[in-house]
């Protein structure tokens, strides 16, 4: 090869390689973010899944099947399953927990699956003695964590899934509020560093503001983490309601909690909380956030 050809074919390999470099630079610096891995569609169908069911009310066929459904969902995510059985007021409680292994939990997160017994917000009167579908007041949350279980990378803190019963059915006779969170913090005995309820999360037009009983450090890392995702129009940094939700009974026993909920939501106990009420696109920005504030702890 005379020097002339060796000549032109360094200049050939430097030019091809000048490039080459530049496209990984351009590549790298143009990349968009890793998508986080919540997936919203789904999400959405097993809110619609828990609804076919039917009311989810205490004791009945459909708070049966919801729970063999869960246990098969989760385990088939590599989750371990166990049911906290208790009792209050005479009504049987099952709480379920999803875990990876046995450490105790530094986080919680938690949503109520019980559904209503009585609409009796519904403004059709003849409709107040039926039950409430919960598509939102209930499955929206129960969706949520479904689909971290799914997603959560493995190697993150220990966190505990929590799906409580019997949340819903105060000022009915012979009931109360938060009955399932109330008998987990008090027979549980673990502290973890924070529990995080979601509740009603999956309205369509969310609007969720900060609850004014929550931890104020950790509702201000969320809420930081939400509008650090392009989400600070849907988590609004403003107090407004004061809620008797599944966090209480832990800020009672001095465990830092926070509830997520979205309170602006007129099909709240009445026939009309429906799957179309719902959101595919109210579950992802929720999804998203827990996702990603979960992984940078």
């Amino acid at each position: 090869m005379t020097k002339r050809a060796v000549s032109i074919y360094l200049t050939v390999i430097g030019l091809l390689l000048a490039f080459t470099i530049g496209w990984y630079v351009e590549s790298f610096l143009n990349r968009k973010a890793d998508p986080i891995p919540f997936d919203s569609s789904r999400a959405y169908r097993d809110v619609q899944t828990q609804v076919a069911f039917g009311p989810r009310t205490p004791e009945s066929d459909g708070h049966v099947k919801f729970r063999e459904w869960l246990r098969a969902e989760l385990e088939s995510a590599n989750w371990i399953v166990e049911v906290h059985e208790s009792e209050r007021l005479g009504h049987p409680i099952f709480n379920i927990i999803a875990k990876r292994n046995d450490e105790n939990p530094q986080i919680i997160l938690g949503a109520h699956y019980d559904t209503r017994f009585f609409a009796d917000n519904d403004p059709d009167m003849a409709k107040r003695s039926e039950p409430v579908p919960g598509a939102n007041d209930g499955a929206s949350g129960v969706a949520i964590l479904l689909e971290m279980a799914r997603s959560l990378p493995k190697d993150t803190v220990p966190v505990w899934l929590v799906f409580f019963d019997t949340e819903d059915q105060g000022n009915i006779e012979g009931w109360d509020w938060i009955l399932g969170s109330r008998a987990f913090a008090e027979e549980i005995p673990i502290r973890p560093q924070a529990v995080v309820i979601v509740d009603m999360i999956g309205d369509a037009d969310l609007n969720i503001y900060l609850e004014k009983n929550s931890n104020t450090a950790i509702r201000a890392e969320i809420w930081s983490t939400a509008e650090k995702l392009g989400y600070g129009n849907i988590f609004i940094n403003q107090e407004k309601f004061s809620m008797e939700d599944d966090h209480t009974p832990f800020i009672e026993a001095g465990i830092p909690a926070v509830d997520i909920i979205d309170f602006d939501y007129p099909f709240w106990h009445t026939t009309q909380d429906t799957p179309d009420k719902v959101s595919a696109e109210s579950l992802q920005a929720v999804g998203q956030i827990l996702w990603k504030w979960i992984v940078e702890k």
